[in-house]
């Protein structure tokens, strides 16, 4: 099958559309939110100050659950999984586990302590989508 695929990728013709949430039976796939506040981002490029990239972690949970929400209609039988956390480091930064922390505490205080609490990963990259300091994604049960 990977032999009749042409050498090089075909440009596109439209947009490819990628659904902000993803049902699959009770679990719900959430696709990566960045720290988008309206129409700007908290913050760009790698992170250089702590507070201001957890303010970032904190509007990317946002916006994640924000899309949950209008996905289910209801937060009343959404329970987190597990979140990912990325975020644009610095080779000498390390503390994604910090920043990573604002998002699981949002997330915890819209669901509670029973149904917000998830298994987390926090990676640092290069880069992320239009700049943004950091990017949340989460898997989600409904029900």
């Amino acid at each position: 099958m990977l032999d009749s695929l042409p050498d090089t990728p075909p440009t596109p013709a439209e947009p490819v559309t990628i659904e902000l949430v993803r049902r699959d039976g009770d679990t719900l796939f959430a696709s990566g939110q960045v720290a988008m506040a309206g129409d700007t981002l908290v913050a760009t490029g790698p992170v250089t100050d702590l507070d201001t990239a957890r303010h970032c972690a904190w509007q990317c949970a946002r916006n994640l659950m924000a899309a949950v929400q209008a996905h289910t209609g209801s937060l009343d039988d959404v329970h987190a999984v597990k979140l990912t956390v990325y975020v644009a480091s610095a080779p000498d930064f390390t503390d994604q586990h910090l920043v990573a922390h604002a998002a699981s505490q949002l997330v915890l205080e819209v669901l509670g302590p029973e149904r917000g609490r998830h298994a987390r990963a926090a990676i640092g990259v290069a880069a992320l989508p239009l700049g943004s300091q950091v990017e949340v994604e989460g898997v989600f049960r409904a029900g």
